[in-house]
């Protein structure tokens, strides 16, 4: 019997309990809804269209003063970017009132500011005010007449476009000089309900699709900003994360402006830049709840954070294969889809998604608790654990279905203790829905160690992981994983068997047949053990011989030793 058949609605209280952590350690009330999730609940519901339901979220991080009565909350809507949003908002323009495109207009055109200020490098020109309801903090420790969060904010952007560029080797944001007047890229700070924004404005002059921006960060970031590790505080932290993530956005839109094929990279790579410019704020931390608590959830979804947690994919992708997988990914963005944009980077490393994916979930199993057996992640055990979707207590099963069928690059993971009379080879055979193509990772812990392995099918075929030895192990975790996009809730069945020690022809018992069949193996040419060799070597001496089946009959006849017992 399942140990934990809740495994689903546990995923769902986990990441609720860690929103309420958070908004509760800011001084918020976590028992209202917050305004997003009210306006989502108002489009599910069929209250409100889809155009009305981004005009509200533009609202809400804008200006949520002016969010309808029911809409409005006492507890915050952070959103981490607004640039997703801005970009639906621009992709849906038509479907917008005149009235309503006239508010839209206003929140996304560059505002008027009463000051300007260079960045120390002279790449960038932050505009700020000093009085009104956007007057950064006045606070001037230098007395040069530029507050100090002006200035902090373009020493963070000199040096997020130092990372990026410099160190990493991307395109530069294409600058519109009729528009700033020169070559430095505009940054704006404005009062909104976010750490910032990146906003298209018009279409480069690449033969791609590559678009001019300008970036807005809040110019007092006092929302309500998560919690961070900066050790000059949370709101310094908070300012440079921004900036990186913010100027990736910017970048990333000097190769293509599609927001429907890459909204979720564009979010998951800029909060993995976060980490890459500034390792020592860990704000991407906050969204990881929303990523490892429905690993079932495909890789590409939006909306409820996951896309920012699941900045652990080019975390992957950049730790396993180096920087340059991630800048090939957005160079091959020009002219594919995000999908086959990844397929085409992870060529040059004779890989592709479907055959990384598999190794990415056991990246993900090894962290929390977990992390001290080998470090995938460098910052691994500060992690949560990705949700489990079943966990027994005995380990040969017939068929197991999921609680929650796995979407496209989605798994779950499923648990098995390893009974004290397991002894042999343990047979792993998942069964998956013929609509996708399948991979299967498997990680058998014991006292010894831990033995990790991954398979990819080619067609529709039943996938078979085979782990020798498995009396050594203590537990067996199975992660059947769909590592083709798009299709969601998938079905498959589960299957665990033993095969005891010298069965050699794969029908899961010793016996006379084991023994008639090894000596035909060794003797007269025969086929070789089945599922592999050592499935033959029944007093686990290393080889196959004739040794083997003089053992088994001996146990079979004369009540001698089972194969292997003094192993």
């Amino acid at each position: 019997m399942p140990r934990n058949d809740l495994a689903k609605p546990l995923g769902y209280a986990i990441a609720l309990a860690g929103m309420a952590l958070l908004l509760t350690a800011q001084g918020y009330s976590a028992t209202e809804p917050a305004s997003l999730q009210k306006i989502e609940d108002a489009f599910k519901s069929g209250r409100i269209s889809y155009s009305e339901k981004l005009f509200d979220e533009a609202k809400a991080f804008f200006a949520p003063q002016d969010l309808p009565a029911d809409l409005k909350s006492s507890t915050p809507s952070i959103i981490k970017s607004g640039t997703a949003l801005v970009m639906q908002i621009r992709e849906q323009w038509a479907r917008f009132t005149p009235s309503q495109q006239a508010v839209l207009s206003a929140y996304l055109n560059p505002p008027y500011k009463q000051f300007s200020y260079d960045s120390p490098d002279g790449y960038f020109t932050i505009h700020y005010d000093l009085t009104g309801s956007e007057a950064v903090p006045p606070q001037d420790g230098n007395a040069n007449g530029v507050p100090d969060y002006v200035e902090r904010i373009g020493q963070y952007c000199d040096s997020s476009r130092a990372c990026i560029l410099g160190n990493l080797g991307y395109l530069p944001p294409p600058i519109d000089t009729t528009m700033g007047g020169d070559d430095k890229y505009d940054v704006y700070l404005e009062s909104i309900f976010g750490y910032g924004m990146t906003v298209p404005e018009h279409p480069g002059d690449s033969v791609w699709n590559d678009y001019t921006s300008y970036i807005a960060i809040s110019c007092r970031m006092d929302f309500g900003i998560y919690s961070n590790d900066d050790p000059d505080g949370d709101t310094i932290g908070a300012q440079k994360v921004t900036c990186a993530h913010e100027y990736f956005h910017a970048v990333q839109l000097a190769y293509n402006n599609n927001l429907t094929e890459y909204r979720w990279l564009m979010e998951a790579s800029s909060t993995w830049m976060e980490e890459v410019a500034y390792p020592e704020v860990n704000d991407n931390h906050n969204y990881l709840p929303y990523f490892f608590s429905y690993p079932y959830q495909k890789l590409t979804s939006t909306g409820t954070y996951h896309e920012y947690g699941a900045f652990v994919w080019p975390a992957y992708l950049q730790l396993k294969y180096g920087a340059l997988v991630l800048r090939k990914t957005w160079e091959a963005c020009r002219y594919n889809t995000a999908a086959a944009a990844l397929d085409s980077a992870l060529a040059g490393y004779g890989t592709d998604v479907a055959h990384t994916f598999p190794e990415f979930t056991i990246w993900n199993y090894y962290t929390g608790s977990r992390a001290g057996f080998e470090m995938y992640y460098p910052e691994a055990a500060d992690y949560p654990q990705p949700a489990v979707d079943q966990a027994f207590a005995t380990l040969e099963h017939e068929s197991v279905h999921p609680v929650t069928g796995p979407d496209g690059l989605g798994c779950n993971y499923v648990e098995f203790l390893v009974d004290s009379t397991a002894r042999g080879i343990l047979d792993i055979i998942l069964d998956g829905s013929d609509l996708v193509r399948w991979g299967m990772a498997s990680v058998a812990s014991g006292t010894a160690g831990d033995t990790v392995k991954t398979v990819v099918s080619a067609l529709n075929e039943n996938l078979h992981i085979f782990q020798p030895f498995i009396e050594d192990y203590d537990l067996v975790v199975v992660v059947p994983a769909v590592v083709s996009p798009y299709v969601t809730g998938n079905v498959y069945a589960l299957s665990c068997h033993v095969l005891p020690h010298g069965d050699a022809n794969y029908d899961r018992v010793a016996n006379l047949a084991d023994a008639v069949y090894l000596v035909a193996y060794v003797f007269r040419g025969g086929p070789a053990p089945r599922p592999m060799l050592s499935s033959g070597d029944a007093n686990c001496d290393g080889s196959v011989n004739l040794a083997d089946a003089v053992g088994i009959i001996n146990y079979v006849f004369n009540g001698g030793a089972e194969p292997c017992a003094e192993r």
